[in-house]
């Protein structure tokens, strides 16, 4: 309960932050939309183990701010007999774009969330807490609307710190 406060007070931050900023158009609009999958990396007690993840981001703008809603979810893959463990991780987040080239862009994001790993295997960690994930995104544009390119996450936590390279595909709704 004490992680839902502190989200709830650093959502609350970000929005005041954002709508305070002087210009013509303080909106809060949809910005852009991304999924995709990779792997991740974790160094449990004993070992260092990874997997599969899958992430999804959705991302709203006012000016230049960015604010992210992000999930990401992980399993170790096992071979014989399944997984040993897996996490997830919902976090929001504050960011901005470096737009390099018309194609190629690059950002940065710092956030708060929560974080949940589950195991099945007795030496690994498990349990809730609260997160702060670092994001860098490239992203690499086809048209004007629509590309790919590579997540890459930090999430730091009290259980694991989780580091997690996805390919993703995105769609944009605003011009930059």
């Amino acid at each position: 309960m004490k992680c839902n406060k502190i989200v709830l007070v650093f959502f609350l931050f970000i929005i005041n932050h954002s709508f305070s900023q002087t210009g013509n158009d303080n909106k809060l609009k949809f910005h852009s939309i991304a999924m995709g999958f990779g792997g991740f990396n974790v160094k449990n007690a004993y070992s260092e183990d990874g997997g599969v993840s899958f992430t999804t981001d959705i991302v709203l703008a006012v000016n230049k701010n960015l604010i992210s809603t992000s999930y990401i979810t992980g399993s170790e893959v096992g071979l014989l007999g399944g997984s040993t463990f897996s996490f997830n991780d919902l976090s929001l987040s504050y960011g901005r774009a470096l737009k390099v080239t018309n194609w190629f862009y690059l950002e940065g994001y710092l956030g708060l969330g929560r974080y949940t790993q589950e195991r099945s295997r007795y030496l690994v960690n498990y349990g809730s807490t609260v997160s702060f994930p670092i994001k860098i995104n490239t992203k690499f544009y086809f048209n004007k609307k629509f590309g790919m390119g590579l997540n890459t996450s930090y999430i730091t936590n009290k259980i694991n710190n989780n580091l997690s390279v996805n390919l993703i595909f995105h769609y944009k709704f605003l011009k930059q």
